[in-house]
């Protein structure tokens, strides 16, 4: 019988996987499964419990022994892996767990010889596990759908469900490519005490799904979602068909356009649900949420708001996923009436410029930015305060910005470079800055 079906701690499997790597005796086999700083972390294996494994896979045709001459004393045995050995080890070691109670450890081994494999066999795994993991959570969020009448039922299976978005979040970002240098990364995430998770967790799936990333791309965000699941969305099941049901949807101002474009398409996806967005500066968002405001769904544009909310217990932290990303922009009308061309120009004394104050997301880029560019020298000897100096207006959010800007009322702003490019003809985005990278 395949070691593969048997043994859910897969011992059997690291065994062969030692030998493969080079035919060695029993005992240095042993020491290798009990390394602290390798497997040994993972499992205690008894010595006696080993040789019967090592049985075990000989009788199966796994392993095959040769003698090795001592001279003068008893020759030792060599353990070797059979081609049978060979295949059954390599399909576990590509392939995913197929139980989830077997995760914890079933896992780390799999993981342990795919890195010693190369980038390829770890992607594979990868990949392979975070298809069987999305399966098991969501046959979990249907099992509590389906109990969410019953007081106080499901914590159980609630626990499960954070533990699997724990996992999987972290399969995301280890698949991730590289990232780029982009200015601003987007968080969306649950909040703890959302009266209807199932519909929070489905618009969270749907903003990252490719749908909801189509709206980001078209209204100039850059996706950020490091595996973004590929299956169109469907209606959850349990949801109780057409009933009327409204989702509270807390969003940054600079996602106004493209969240209001996927809250249309959501409710195409679960009829008789209506998304109910505030949007606003993220600072003052996860003020609200600190002071008990109502909200399923919390997606603002700085790490800071998102920390904010995890302190004060309103954001699952396992339900944090990074879904777009942004750079910063200098807007000003079309016809450019201050003739900017270059970053240094913001320090042009007699300039009127409008930022965005510091409780918003796009005023503290803003002085991040500000200060990184001073410390490459861009501004002269007066550095950032020259460009402070120039600052009349400060506004609560993105939108006051663009329209200072739009009403001629200042002849420059930063923003959202995404805001910019949604303004219409109206203003005219001269300065692009994606090459600093922003925040944490």
């Amino acid at each position: 019988m395949s070691p593969r079906h048997q043994a859910p701690l897969t011992i059997e499997h690291a065994l062969l996987g030692f030998v493969r790597q080079q035919p060695q005796h029993a005992y240095a086999v042993y020491q290798q499964l009990n390394a602290p700083d390798a497997l040994g972390a993972v499992w205690q294996l008894k010595l006696s419990h080993f040789y019967a494994l090592v049985t075990k896979l000989e009788q199966a045709g796994y392993l095959a022994t040769t003698l090795e001459s001592q001279g003068t004393r008893p020759p030792r045995k060599v353990l070797h892996v059979t081609d049978a050995g060979d295949a059954a080890f390599a399909y576990w070691r590509t392939t995913p767990v197929d139980n989830p109670t077997h995760l914890r450890l079933d896992f780390l081994a799999r993981l342990y010889f795919a890195e010693r494999a190369g980038p390829t066999a770890v992607r594979t795994l990868l990949v392979a596990q975070r298809a069987a993991s999305r399966v098991w959570r969501d046959d979990l969020r249907t099992r509590i759908i389906g109990r969410a009448s019953q007081p106080d039922a499901g914590r159980f299976l609630q626990l499960r469900v954070r533990q699997l978005e724990s996992f999987l979040g972290w399969l995301d970002r280890s698949l991730a490519a590289p990232h780029t240098a982009t200015a601003v990364t987007y968080h969306i995430a649950m909040t703890v005490n959302s009266p209807q998770p199932d519909l929070a967790a489905a618009f969270v799936d749907y903003v990252r799904s490719p749908q909801g990333q189509a709206a980001l791309l078209s209204a100039g965000f850059s996706t950020e979602v490091e595996s973004p699941d590929d299956r169109a969305p469907q209606r959850m099941q349990g949801s109780g068909g057409n009933v009327a049901r409204t989702l509270h949807v807390f969003a940054a101002a600079s996602l106004t356009g493209p969240f209001q474009t996927i809250g249309r398409d959501f409710n195409m996806v679960y009829p008789g649900v209506t998304v109910r967005f505030t949007f606003g500066g993220s600072q003052g968002l996860a003020e609200l949420l600190r002071q008990g405001a109502v909200a399923d769904v919390f997606a603002p544009a700085h790490h800071q708001a998102i920390d904010l909310a995890i302190a004060a217990g309103r954001v699952w932290p396992e339900s944090v996923y990074a879904f777009a990303s942004n750079q910063l922009a200098v807007v000003t009308l079309r016809s450019n009436p201050a003739h900017l061309t270059r970053l240094d120009d913001l320090a042009r004394p007699g300039l009127k410029l409008a930022f965005g104050s510091e409780a918003t997301a796009i005023g503290q880029y803003t002085r991040e930015l500000l200060t990184q560019v001073e410390g490459r020298g861009f501004f002269g000897a007066q550095g950032k305060d020259a460009v402070l100096h120039n600052v009349v207006r400060y506004g609560d959010s993105v939108t006051e910005v663009l329209t200072s800007v739009a009403c001629g009322d200042v002849d420059a702003g930063i923003v959202f470079a995404s805001d910019g490019r949604q303004a219409g003809s109206t203003v005219y985005v001269p300065i692009t800055l994606p090459f600093l990278r922003l925040g944490n």
